[in-house]
């Protein structure tokens, strides 16, 4: 049975919501960030800026050199979930399986289906008049059409914003010979940069390049590019509840410009190694290797990871194996950036109690911890080398799709 895959993107997502919630901001050029008062990174670009070249992860420094008289305004995560739980209810109207691909995007697997496929571009169209109707005509979606994930997303970039585009069956080869290496979800510039060193440099010489060299370059997800280079992707749309199995726990934060410098870093990156200790925690988890990624004020990211000798879940632990990362690579003069991410997970409960008495007083402790900020609200009970990061209010950036463990940031 051919497979009919809806990929759903709303259009300058956070910016729509901020235009359709304020009419002042309708038509004029804006993004969101963390907080206006500070440099920061683009979240969302409203369609009017991203005409003057804007775009999501620019830094805001850049963005209003190149588009004078742009408005700076500050996320709102209660805002923009409400959007999305009510974007996802307009696509369960239509099919349970449902893929969230962030918080403004999701895949749709309408195979088989009670539903009259033989024109999906009506389905389509009811979706985004339903989405307009219950969300605001500022708020738009562009929806992309095919008999899989990879050609569906591919689709619906393609007529953005606000529009219906099919990919079908006979078509892939000739849309695959005319589309850049890039616009493949999962082909980014540097791996982009590797295909071309390896002399291909359109997606129908990747389809007919040997698997074998490929896996020699890139290993496993060699045979994956493969597929890719032929349009082919056998994923299955997971629904939203598909539990799959957590492979690291990580947190990061864009720093405002009063505090990059490594001495102001520091409480910061004790802070999120402490959350993500809390994160392992709530999970029943423990980890083996750290990751501390920098970004530089070049935007330039480095990071490395160590492998430790035991599993933990205590953010004191995480943090020493953060400083001992920091100690090899080094700290930038103006850091723009810190992220620390946990990985090589067990289950806490198959794991040997600790023996010293003060490691086990030390779980205790942290117990009591988890149990206070829970009930009376987050860093209720913090440790006082975390000092310092009080004044870091969340940003858009720690708005996270459902089932991620950890923000993105950039």
């Amino acid at each position: 049975m051919k497979r009919v895959i809806f990929h759903v993107d709303m259009d300058s997502y956070f910016a729509s919501v901020e235009q359709q919630a304020n009419p002042k901001l309708r038509g004029k050029p804006i993004v969101v960030t963390g907080r206006p008062t500070i440099r920061s990174i683009v979240a969302a670009a409203s369609r009017e800026a991203k005409k003057a070249g804007v775009r999501s992860a620019m830094p805001t420094w850049k963005a209003e050199k190149l588009c004078p008289g742009l408005t700076l305004v500050p996320g709102d995560p209660d805002k923009y979930e409400w959007v999305t739980n009510n974007f996802f209810s307009i696509l369960r109207s239509y099919s349970s399986r449902l893929e969230p691909f962030g918080v403004d995007e999701a895949f749709l697997d309408l195979t088989p289906s009670e539903l009259d496929l033989s024109a999906p571009e009506r389905i389509a169209e009811e979706i985004r008049r339903l989405v307009s109707d219950r969300l605001g005509n500022w708020i738009t979606c562009s929806i992309g059409i095919a008999r899989n994930k990879l050609l569906a997303k591919l689709a619906s970039d393609m007529n953005k914003p606000d529009g219906i585009t099919v990919i079908d069956d006979e078509d892939v080869d000739s849309v695959l010979s005319n589309t850049p290496l890039t616009d493949l979800c999962g082909i980014g510039s540097r791996i982009e940069r590797r295909l071309n060193r390896m002399g291909v440099s359109s997606i129908a010489e990747l389809g007919e390049y040997p698997e074998k060299e490929l896996r020699r370059e890139f290993g496993v997800v060699g045979a994956k590019l493969k597929l890719m280079g032929q349009g082919k992707d056998p994923r299955p749309v997971l629904p939203a509840g598909y539990s799959e199995e957590v492979k690291s726990v990580g947190n990061s934060l864009s720093l405002p410009d009063y505090k990059r410098t490594p001495e102001r870093a520091m409480p910061i990156l004790f802070k999120l190694s402490h959350q993500v200790g809390y994160r392992l925690r709530k999970r029943g988890l423990a980890a083996s290797t750290i990751k501390l990624s920098v970004r530089d004020g070049e935007y330039n990211i480095t990071g490395k990871q160590i492998t430790l000798g035991r599993h933990v879940d205590d953010g004191n632990e995480i943090y020493s194996a953060c400083l001992r990362i920091k100690d090899k690579i080094g700290f930038p003069a103006t850091p723009t950036m810190v992220g620390v991410r946990a990985s090589n997970l067990r289950e806490r409960n198959t794991l040997s109690q600790p023996i010293l008495p003060k490691w086990r007083e030390r779980e205790k402790l942290l117990a009591v911890m988890d149990s206070v900020n829970e009930e009376y609200g987050k860093e209720t009970l913090y440790f006082a080398a975390q000092s310092g990061s009080e004044d870091l209010l969340p940003s858009v950036g720690e708005f996270r799709r459902p089932g991620d463990l950890g923000p993105s940031q950039g």
